[in-house]
């Protein structure tokens, strides 16, 4: 009893010493699975995406591009750079208006999306205003790994400086996945999430101990060590083996315990341990089993039950969603995706983006195959080269609901299901999992038949994706009318 009667002080004491952040989009939870921790021997990568409204959502595919001599990248706040020969094409989740909240998967499997992480860092050495939305954008085009996008990032981050407080961005391709931690200024640090195990971050840093001669597993900035020793964040004599998180977080980012539960959760649901929310959360860790899709599609929807943390039935007609402790599936939620990033197929066919638009809990998780040639009509309010070169151009349109696009039927969707949560929401779940299981089951047999149209020929094995793609997101629209 005096146990547990700590712990409820713990969490207590947590609440009142947090400033409340109502409607903060500081929300975004990531899960990367290496390839040893999952059924299938994939690399898993799951994402919900928060911020808060008023937002709109785009969904589109760019194509892979050919670019003239002496074509420059123009970077949000003025800075310049070469462009590239070619670019890949890409899955693009796009946000416009938002500086950090986009999410790629590029032809060659290489996934992007990331997470808010304060540092202790208040002035940034920056090179022509620096750089921030275009570090995902680069990656996306550039990289034909998760390690090379890490490493173009470092280097990007150390030529222009990164001009937001930071951010950890999740990367995974078909054989790995890396956290790619950056602080404001010219500092970064990415670490391996090891085959057999599985990382899971909120808003705050998570890569502890980094040794940068394992450049195998650690890779950053080489002055990461001496920074943090020069500002007097870091003693090797009193704190021993240097540690990322400790040096550069941002106290109230690390202690808030809007991160911290849902870190605490999405790690205590996946090993089935009891970790002790006092005690430091590791960078990674072995799953109590191995994990399929359907286990991280369950962790995007969760909303703490059956924890201390969950909302009673009664508040609120049952909504769990708006609350101090941030829900992993939230008010803020945009939209939650996993992506199934699998070896032994063909990069079309083998990575593949379960996308739920909005709220998670109430959308069918429906099938995007990387090799797709196009979404259907009503998924983006502007051709992929209009949306970016409109991405930070004032529009009053913008977040106006229009019947021609689809975001807008899931966002109402979500307002009417929140409104009388408890009595909707268990029809609502038995529609969407049959759709889900559905496809989920047509998947195989979709597959076999698909790879002998790639094999043979490339394009028309695209169309058999693009189309098959579209019925799930065709039934998407079609359950929220």
């Amino acid at each position: 009893m005096l146990k547990k009667i700590r712990g409820i002080l713990f969490i207590t004491i947590l609440f009142l010493t947090v400033p409340p952040a109502a409607g903060s989009g500081e929300n975004c939870f990531s899960i990367l699975a290496g390839k040893g921790a999952t059924r299938d021997g994939a690399v898993y990568f799951a994402h919900n995406e928060d911020d808060p409204l008023p937002q709109i959502v785009n969904f589109m595919k760019v194509p892979h591009l050919s670019h003239p001599a002496g074509e420059v990248v123009t970077l949000k706040n003025g800075a310049t750079l070469p462009q590239v020969p070619e670019t890949a094409s890409f899955i693009w989740l796009q946000m416009p208006g938002e500086e950090f909240a986009d999410s790629y998967m590029n032809e060659y499997g290489v996934t992007i999306s990331s997470n808010q992480c304060q540092s202790r860092v208040k002035k940034a050495d920056l090179t022509d205003g620096g750089i921030g939305y275009w570090l995902r954008r680069l990656m996306a085009e550039r990289a034909h790994s998760a390690r090379e996008a890490v490493e173009i990032g470092g280097r990007l981050v150390e030529q222009f400086g990164y001009h937001s407080s930071g951010r950890t961005y999740a990367i995974a391709d078909t054989e790995e996945a890396w956290l790619l931690s950056v602080v404001q200024g010219r500092l970064w640090a990415a670490k391996r999430v090891p085959d057999g195990q599985v990382a899971v971050i909120a808003n705050c840093y998570t890569i502890g101990e980094i040794n940068l001669s394992d450049t195998a597993n650690c890779l950053g900035t080489p002055t990461i060590i001496s920074y943090a020793v020069r500002k007097g964040w870091y003693d090797p004599k009193v704190d021993g083996t240097f540690n990322f998180r400790k040096a550069y977080s941002a106290p109230k980012a690390t202690h808030s315990i809007r991160n911290l539960a849902r870190r605490w959760r999405g790690i205590t649901v996946l090993s089935a341990k009891d970790w002790n929310l006092r005690n430091p959360l590791p960078f990674s860790f072995s799953p109590a089993r191995k994990l399929g899709v359907p286990d991280l599609m369950a962790l995007l929807r969760d909303h703490f039950e059956g924890s201390q943390f969950e909302t009673p039935a009664s508040f609120n007609h049952g909504n769990p969603h708006a609350n101090y402790v941030k829900r992993i599936c939230s008010d803020t939620t945009q939209y939650g995706f996993v992506a199934q990033l699998r070896r032994d197929l063909p990069v079309d066919m083998g990575a593949i983006l379960w996308l739920a638009p909005r709220r998670p809990c109430i959308q069918p998780f429906v099938p995007v195959y990387c090799g797709i040639r196009a979404f259907p009509h009503g998924f983006a309010r502007k051709s992929f080269d209009m949306a970016i070169a409109s991405q930070f151009t004032a529009d009053p349109a913008r977040y106006t609901a229009t019947g021609d696009l689809a975001y807008w039927s899931f966002f109402e969707q979500a307002m009417r299901i929140d409104a009388d949560y408890a009595n909707k929401i268990g029809a609502i779940r038995t529609r969407r999992d049959q759709v889900e299981e559905t496809l989920m089951g047509a998947v195989p047999g979709f597959e076999k038949k698909a790879l002998k149209l790639l094999k043979k020929d490339r394009e028309k094995g695209q169309a058999a994706l693009t189309r098959f793609s579209a019925i799930g997101l065709k039934e998407l629209q079609k359950l929220n009318q």
